[in-house]
């Protein structure tokens, strides 16, 4: 049987291989702007009370298989069998789905869950190079989601999840391997938490034609503090560090083509650009068994706000209501005007 440190040290390895392939991917990460980013719908959390706080992974010291779903290493926290149903009334015609199941072996230390996420992009309209209609398409996508989580004591845990993904798009088809890692820290009594992550790791392995895409790889750090005495938590990510610059380019004109100065934009630029990592989230806990959560996504609202009218982009709000059995949870996330979707979860305690 393995000492605390032999076990430390098997992690810190292990750990370190995933730091130094992140860092490789970031360095590579110029020969692949070019291309096109697909799967994209695995960036899309299931969960309800993720996308009420922004839409991201968060790092929630509590039992929710939902949440675990995007960030494996909190499956450790889950010793009895659950399972999650989420739906998601996206953008336009766009539905998104997740079904999940968790539960522990006796003859394997730690927690194994299986899922599955898809998307129906709905009805398209193709057209041909000249811009004429002819017919429309569908698209579906798929991930088959295979995690492990294990805790190694009352504060430390490491999970990863595998994700087969295959994609259909107008006749076309494409078929990738990726790869969650992430790594909890919880203290202070289960009120602070912090996780690193490392997503969609992998490639795409048969492409839609003859060009291959970029995954939508990411690293995430993800921190949440509960007030010893108050009824809230506060949730803060910061997202895509495997890149600084976030925004896209702009010349040093003004609207009317007139030089700015250069000292005030850069340091506009800089802000701007350090700002879309960050997203924060709010939950309230008016009562033990009802939540009221809130998020702000500032890289959402600058891509998808309105010149004239940036409106509530970037702005999430849900709830969470906890019954004896089983739990129900709602978020709206606005992305633009006219663009809002509706976020339904369900998770239930099976008997035992």
């Amino acid at each position: 049987m393995h000492t605390h440190s032999t076990t430390y040290g098997i992690l810190e390895k292990a750990l370190h291989k995933v730091v130094v392939l992140s860092f490789m991917l970031m360095l590579s990460e110029n020969a692949f702007c070019q291309k096109q980013t697909v799967y994209q719908f695995v960036d899309i959390p299931a969960s309800a009370r993720a996308s009420a706080m922004g839409g991201t992974p968060l790092a929630i010291p509590e039992p929710d298989l939902g949440l675990s779903a995007v960030n494996p290493a909190f499956l450790s926290l889950l010793k009895s069998q659950k399972i999650s149903a989420d739906y998601i009334n996206y953008i336009s015609d766009i539905s998104i789905g997740h079904v999940s199941y968790c539960f522990t072996n006796e003859h394997i230390p730690g927690t194994l869950a299986v899922g599955m996420q898809y998307l129906n992009g709905g009805k398209n309209t193709r057209y041909d190079k000249d811009g004429n209609a002819s017919g429309d398409f569908s698209s579906n996508e798929f991930a088959l989601n295979m995690s492990y989580a294990r805790q190694f004591d009352s504060c430390f845990s490491i999970g990863a999840t595998f994700k087969p993904v295959l994609s259909y798009i107008g006749g076309y088809s494409s078929f990738g391997l990726l790869a969650d890692v992430s790594a909890n820290y919880i203290i202070n009594d289960n009120r602070t938490a912090m996780s690193f992550l490392v997503r969609n790791v992998g490639s795409q392995l048969t492409a839609y034609y003859d060009e291959y895409g970029q995954v939508p790889f990411d690293i995430q750090i993800a921190v949440s503090h509960q007030l010893e005495h108050a009824p809230f938590r506060v949730s803060f990510v910061l997202q895509s560090l495997q890149k600084f610059k976030l925004a896209p380019a702009e010349n040093n004109k003004g609207e009317a083509g007139s030089e700015v100065d250069h000292d005030k934009k850069t340091a506009s630029k800089f802000v701007d650009n350090a700002l879309r990592h960050c997203i924060l989230g709010v939950e309230l806990f008016p009562g033990k068994a009802f939540n009221i959560r809130a998020g702000f996504n500032y890289k959402r609202r600058q891509e998808l706000k309105l010149d004239d009218a940036g409106g509530l982009a970037g702005m999430s709000l849900g709830f969470g209501l906890r019954l004896k059995k089983f739990r129900v949870e709602y978020a709206m996330s606005k992305y633009t005007l006219g663009g809002t979707s509706n976020h339904f979860s369900l998770l239930v305690n099976l008997p035992q």
